[in-house]
Order: C-alpha cells, then structure tokens, then sequence
C-alpha cells in the first residue's frame, strides 16, 4: 500500500510540473499503479472470503462445545439412560461427526489458500493456527466421549447381568424356601374301612404296619395330602372312627355331628403332627 501512495505521490508531481501524460515514464507508472491496486482489491477479496470460512468454523466449534457438554454431562449420570435420552446423545454424537468433517475441508482449504497468501493475509496465521489445533482436540475429546460411554454400557451392562444373576438366585433361593416351607407343613391323612386299608397294605391283620415298611409298600395314591396349617377339620362321613397313626393325647377330638357322622377335630397343630405326619383312621 505505501508503493501505491508513493506512485500516485509521483504522478501529481510529475502532472503538476509538466504536461507528460504520454510520456513512457508516466504510462510505465500508471501501469505500476494499475497493478497495485488491483492487487490490493484481491487480496481485500481474499481476506474477506477467509475470514467468512474462518467465522464459519467458529460458529461450528461453538455448536461442538454445547454438544459435548451434553454427552459428557449425560455420561457422568448414574445409571442407565432413558429411551428418549439416548436418542438425544446419539443425535449429538452424529452431529459433531458431521460438524467435524465439514470443518475440516473448510480448515484444509483455508490452510492452502494461507500457505498462497502475500504478506496481508499472512496476519491471519495465529488464527488459523489456532483453528488447526482446536480441530484436532474436538477430534480427540469425541473419542473420548465415545469410549467413555462404552464403558459406561459395560458397566451397566455387567451391572444388569449381576442383577439378573442376583434374581435368578433370589427366586431360586425363594423356590427352595416354599418347597421347604410345602415339605415342613404337608402332613398325609386317609380314612376306610379295615378292609379297604388292608387292600391298600396300610393294615395288616387288624395292626398299623411299620413306619419304615408303611412308607415303602402302601399306596400313596390312596393318601390325601394337605397343609396342616390350613386343614383342621376332617370329615369322616361314618358314626365309628379309630386312629391308627400315632397323635399325642389332648390334641384333637371327634365331634359328632347332627348326621350323627364323626368329624376329626385337630386342636393343637404342632403337637398334633409332631410324630408322624401320617394320618390313618380306620371308620365303620
């Protein structure tokens, strides 16, 4: 720019001083002049485009930011994100991927034009420079982001597993226990006559037979099971009745009814059972 002030300083004194506006020496100048200014208007063209690129992709950094500062403040939550939560991170994630990729052929061409730049351009480099370097640490704090929200779906995901095996061992131990709770309060109980109880091996000869040989020989089809702690009534259906089983005095009674039939009435639980939880009534 001084070049040109100075060409147009000796072209109003040489115009002043004498009318040579044909002479060589006049049109090489004004050629001179010509050239510089027409050099300055491009080289104003080109800093303006550039810095329009280099506004650009400060807008792009700035949407960038506010896009990690989502995803990393999601990532810190604990425990697992919600439906709509994810598709918002997924859709942040996309965004500075498309974001990072459009600025980085904006950043490659500002690059080329800079490294072509006469010295008035050149005033840009520490921006440029500093474009560059932000591009790269976006790029790496997106890999970060990216990995730490890996690790945070293993975590969860071995979370998920541990609680499901937790569940699958809390129901089995909960199985275990009703079973045992079944096991500890089913008693057996049947009723006949002495020949239907002798038919079905459970008499012999008028006598109970062994517990040991009763468990193995007797038809336990013929048996009726129940829940002691819900069953305290048995009905009898016959006037006559004897318990062959073995049941500590004092409790239970028959009570007959107003059908003259007798009904076993069972008035201590826990003493009743405590011997054996078999129960066998001869009626007639």
């Amino acid at each position: 720019m001084k070049k040109v002030g100075m060409i147009f300083f000796v072209l109003g004194l040489i115009v002043s001083c004498t009318n040579v506006k044909e002479s060589k020496e006049y049109k090489q100048l004004e050629s001179e002049r010509d050239s510089l200014l027409s050099q300055s208007s491009a080289s104003d063209a080109e800093v303006s485009e550039m810095m329009s690129v280099i506004s650009e992709v400060e807008a792009n950094f700035d949407k960038i930011r506010e896009a990690e500062k989502y995803i990393s403040t999601q990532s810190s939550q604990s425990g697992e994100m919600n439906k709509d939560t994810k598709a918002r991170v997924t859709e942040n994630f996309q965004m500075i991927t498309e974001v990072l990729q459009r600025n980085k052929k904006q950043l490659a061409a500002l690059n080329k034009k800079f490294e072509n730049s006469n010295s008035q351009v050149a005033s840009l480099k520490n921006t440029i420079d500093r474009l560059n370097r932000e591009m790269q640490e976006s790029a790496n704090r997106l890999t970060e982001l990216q990995a730490e929200l890996v690790k945070k779906d293993e975590q969860i995901a071995q979370l998920s597993s541990d609680i499901e095996s937790l569940a699958v061992e809390t129901e089995q131990q909960s199985s275990t226990i009703q079973q045992q709770d079944r096991t500890l309060h089913t008693a057996y109980y049947v009723f006949g006559t002495a020949s239907e109880l002798k038919d079905q091996k459970i008499l012999s000869g008028g006598f109970l037979r062994a517990t040991r040989v009763l468990q193995d020989t007797f038809n336990k089809e013929y048996f009726l099971e129940i829940d002691i702690r819900d069953v305290t009534q048995i009905a009898l259906y016959a006037p006559k009745a004897k318990l062959w089983s073995t049941h500590p005095d004092g409790t239970y009674e028959l009570v007959k009814g107003s059908d003259g039939n007798l009904t076993l009435q069972i008035t201590d639980t826990q003493r009743f059972w405590s011997l054996t939880k078999y129960l066998i009534i001869e009626v007639n």
